[in-house]
């Protein structure tokens, strides 16, 4: 099936124009996970130069890249954010998080600018699997104004990067795409098998009665 997305997402380059191309192709490369992160970008800036566009013209792309990423980015971020409240009060109890816990832990994030600057960074780095992060934001209760502001401009940066590759060769940059998507599909692995651990860890330290203390609030 999703080769045949892939597929899709390549025809669909020929047949419409440029920018509308940029939108559409994002936001389902966003929403589907599987559909390889450096494939829209690359496809962009390869037509770029065929169409004779100006090095200047990728900025205005990746402006319309960052903005329907960004669109994606927030569907996962109000569904974990919902899902969430429903969730943790029924489930917390067997791994002794509560709601107030993640909340707290959440505004904890937030107090140094700093945190801010690390998730723009996170955002921006073209391995770096993005739905985990705003999954993560979601659940946390992470501000929505820094969620959109770090989203937009980590991707901006991301989807730059990644026109840049198409517009100064397809072909030359074909291995290091290839590279880039490997690395990101190991890291989404090591996410989910590590969010696994830390739920059996939690649910272990509950049942022997000593609950993990660095989710709790400071009296």
């Amino acid at each position: 099936m999703f080769a045949h997305l892939v597929a899709y997402i390549e025809t669909l380059s020929q047949t419409v124009p440029l920018e509308l191309f940029v939108v559409v192709g994002t936001i389902l490369e966003e929403i589907i996970s599987p559909i390889p992160s450096p494939l829209v970008m690359t496809l962009a800036g390869s037509i770029a130069v065929t169409q004779e566009y100006s090095w200047g013209y990728l900025f205005f792309l990746a402006l319309l890249a960052a903005a329907s990423k960004t669109a994606g980015a927030t569907l996962f971020y109000v569904l974990s954010d919902k899902a969430e409240d429903i969730l943790i009060p029924r489930f917390g109890k067997f791994f002794g998080v509560s709601h107030a816990d993640l909340e707290h832990y959440g505004e904890r994030f937030q107090k140094n600018w700093k945190d801010e600057v690390m998730l723009t960074l996170l955002r921006s780095i073209p391995m770096m699997p993005s739905i985990p992060i705003s999954v993560a934001c979601g659940v946390l209760k992470i501000k929505f104004r820094t969620f959109l502001t770090s989203t937009f401009i980590g991707f901006y940066v991301r989807e730059l990067f990644f026109l840049g590759l198409g517009f100064t060769g397809l072909h030359a940059a074909e291995s290091l795409m290839n590279g880039i998507d490997s690395i990101e599909t190991l890291l989404k692995v090591i996410i989910v098998v590590g969010a696994l651990l830390l739920l059996a860890w939690l649910y272990y330290k509950r049942s022997t009665g000593h609950p993990a203390n660095w989710f709790r609030r400071k009296k």
